[in-house]
């Protein structure tokens, strides 16, 4: 994800849209101006939600997403493919409507879409140092055990030195030449469940565009450590909606 955006919430709109005076209803084409102009500039998220839901275009083609009108009937809105006319069901009465209809619209979008209003726009390196030690054991052992005739400590490698702690506990050389297929074998599979599983339930849920930078960094990061990687996601995920009800943007 390249763009920032805000979800749309039912405080948001109202002092983007005239207001009705004592002379009579406001302007309708002021009103779809400012409507037009306010989610463009702050709610591009809804929109991508919208084309995602009523017009099934996919993920990657939203992201330049921008509403071009807005009638009690439909909006259009362009995506990469081109122009989407969404039907609004039923008709709104007027565009004094808009900010409830748009902003059920987007909860419901979220709710059927399965996503999250919760954008993960950068990957976070590990930060802990249990975190750490997982990443260097899982590197170790992802290095070493696949040369699994190099553990014996006849054969003088330096990956045998290293196991064997340089020679102070043989057994945990022997120990690890044992245990080597069935260890690797276990954390291959885990760790491709994880991947598989966290590319489906949490990037996506939190619009990591698949195959962008950040994509790649969390998902190689999953498959190397495995749960250091899935609970330091779900860690940032949690900072990120507090700082959301504590006084984020509406």
């Amino acid at each position: 994800m390249s763009t920032t955006t805000t979800p749309l919430a039912a405080t948001d709109m109202p002092s983007a849209m005239p207001k009705t005076t004592a002379r009579g209803p406001p302007d309708s084409s002021a009103m779809k101006t400012r409507i037009l102009t306010h989610m463009n500039a702050d709610h591009q998220l809804s929109l991508r939600l919208y084309l995602q839901q009523h017009s099934h275009v996919p993920s990657p083609g939203t992201v330049s997403a921008q509403m071009l009108d807005i009638t009690t009937e439909h909006m259009i809105i362009s995506s990469s493919f081109g122009r989407h006319v969404i039907q609004l069901e039923p008709p709104m009465k007027s565009l004094m409507e808009a900010r409830e209809r748009l902003v059920t619209m987007h909860e419901l979008c979220l709710k059927q879409l399965d996503l999250s209003d919760v954008v993960v726009e950068r990957y976070v390196p590990p930060d802990r140092a249990w975190q750490w030690m997982l990443c260097g054991l899982c590197v170790l052992i992802f290095t070493t055990f696949p040369f699994r005739e190099l553990l014996r400590l006849e054969s003088g490698s330096w990956i045998s030195k290293l196991w064997s702690l340089g020679g102070v506990a043989p057994w945990l050389a022997k120990l690890s030449y044992t245990l080597a297929p069935a260890v690797l074998g276990v954390m291959v599979t885990v760790h491709c469940g994880e991947a598989m599983w966290f590319i489906q339930k949490r990037l996506r849920r939190h619009w990591v565009e698949w195959g962008s930078v950040t994509w790649w960094c969390w998902v190689l990061d999953c498959l190397l450590e495995g749960v250091g990687c899935l609970t330091r996601f779900d860690r940032v995920v949690k900072r990120m909606e507090a700082e959301k009800k504590g006084g984020g943007k509406h």
